[in-house]
């Protein structure tokens, strides 16, 4: 299979999984339908966990991995449910898409990572991208989920560098599938009223499906793909691809709800990928020359 496929696969999970949740949330209470879906994609996490075989991790490694788990998926999933109920599809892809940008930002602030100037002139670009989104959305509760999305980025950011830290001293089987489950226990404990409270018999059977693949699919498979994807193409490569899902979830926002992005919002999507692109040029060109 060419190596192409797996960010592919990966980014066309990711972009597609917005309409997805957007048509999910239209049913089921946000939070909780978020809760069922996550844990299908801890229950996969933990199979292939189990079956890679057990690896030791010393309680204060344990620890860090379980609060930068708990950064990364547990206040992610609430900031991208409160991000994704408030925006549509199109926009909350768009939203999602500034991650390299606060990943480069987290890495600087944690790491020294320092970039050359069209590194941070890409961050700002992002930057004023999502401010365009909130402002050409509406406004108001659209601004408001779209400053929400930005959070659930930065949270994914941090988690992301965890990995250099001491993510990168064990099998990432074993890491991710701790700081995952670990990191989401709060996070579903806080719903657990939400899910005594809900009609289960008023749920459409397709409702059931649709969390079972953004579970799988989004969640888990898109994962995998994509670290398979960086082994073979290696980051620069693979990173490409990542401004892919935006243009996805926008077309499948338009395509299956009907979404239509505004004169402006369309401006700060533009901006958002121009400075992702930016950024990731930036990155890769600075970690080549040092």
């Amino acid at each position: 299979m060419p190596a192409f496929v797996y960010p592919l696969v990966a980014v066309t999970f990711w972009g597609l999984n917005f309409v997805l949740l957007k048509m999910l949330v239209g049913v089921l209470p946000p939070h909780a339908m978020n809760t069922f879906r996550t844990l299908v994609a801890a229950g996969g996490f933990l199979l292939l966990a189990r079956g890679s075989g057990p690896t030791r991790i010393p309680r204060r490694d344990a620890l860090w991995i379980l609060l930068f788990g708990f950064v990364g998926n547990g206040l992610f999933q609430w900031f991208l449910m409160e991000g994704v109920l408030r925006t549509p599809a199109s926009i909350a892809a768009v939203a999602n898409a500034t991650n390299p940008a606060w990943l480069a930002l987290v890495a600087y602030l944690w790491l020294g990572e320092r970039l050359s100037l069209p590194g941070y002139l890409g961050i700002l670009l992002a930057g004023v991208g999502v401010a365009l989104l909130g402002l050409g959305g509406g406004g108001g509760e659209v601004g408001v989920g779209v400053g929400l999305l930005v959070l659930a980025s930065l949270a994914w950011a941090v988690y992301s560098v965890s990995a250099r830290t001491v993510g990168n001293r064990y099998p990432l089987l074993a890491w991710v599938s701790l700081g995952y489950v670990g990191g989401m226990i709060p996070y579903w404990l806080f719903n657990l009223p939400g899910l005594l409270r809900l009609d289960y018999p008023a749920v459409p059977p397709w409702a059931w499906l649709g969390i079972a693949a953004s579970g799988l699919l989004a969640n888990l498979a898109a994962y995998l793909a994509w670290m398979r994807g960086v082994q073979l193409l290696g980051a620069a490569k693979a990173g490409v691809w990542q401004n892919l899902a935006p243009v996805l979830g926008a077309l499948g926002g338009y395509l299956f709800l009907g979404e239509r992005l505004p004169p402006l919002a369309l401006l700060g999507g533009v901006l958002v990928l121009a400075g992702v692109a930016l950024t990731q040029r930036a990155r890769s060109r600075d970690r080549r020359d040092s």
